[in-house]
């Protein structure tokens, strides 16, 4: 019974050291469908020297990867001189631990009554910014993934195909 009730602790905080969030803001009256094309501005990667398991470049290119391909299938093209749109990300990752009490449980004489588990993990944030010509935010994503193990390129994959999911669609018009 107490092995099935530490199994049940540790999947739990498993699930929580995996858990994605992805947030996407964005001004839900534009018309995104008008916007042709896209450039990428400056953009940052902040992860501390002591905890990077992926080069910068490395990190940088599945980010501006991911982006151009999920903007491509959604119509619009890459033109670095005059884009409708901008494109900035910052992106960063901290190694990160989470102590989880499992309380009492059934106990064999001699047991600790407040048990505790301690998982390591590395979090992960991702923030990608849209901005037209003028520098307005039309669109942001922003992402926390924690990640227990090296699968970066996967996961920024699905945060971008997540994030821009409507982007595109003509606003939905009232009903008068």
């Amino acid at each position: 019974m107490m092995n099935r009730t530490l199994l049940v602790a540790l999947l739990f905080v498993s699930a929580i050291a995996n858990g994605q969030s992805i947030e996407v803001e964005y001004d839900k009256t534009r018309d995104f469908s008008k916007y042709k094309t896209f450039r990428f501005g400056e953009s940052q990667i902040i992860t501390p020297e002591d905890q990077k398991k992926t080069s910068d470049k490395d990190l940088n290119r599945w980010i501006v990867a991911a982006i151009t391909e999920e903007l491509n299938l959604k119509g619009l093209k890459k033109n670095d001189s005059s884009a409708d749109l901008v494109i900035t990300y910052a992106a960063g990752t901290l190694s990160r631990s989470d102590i989880a009490r499992v309380g009492p449980v059934p106990l064999t004489p001699g047991q600790d009554a407040n048990n505790s588990i301690m998982q390591e993990y590395r979090q992960s944030s991702l923030i990608i910014d849209l901005n037209d010509k003028n520098n307005n935010l039309i669109w942001r994503i922003n992402s926390t993934a924690n990640m227990a193990t090296d699968e970066g390129e996967r996961m920024i994959d699905a945060i971008v195909e997540r994030g821009f999911k409507k982007f595109g669609r003509a606003p939905k018009r009232k009903r008068k």
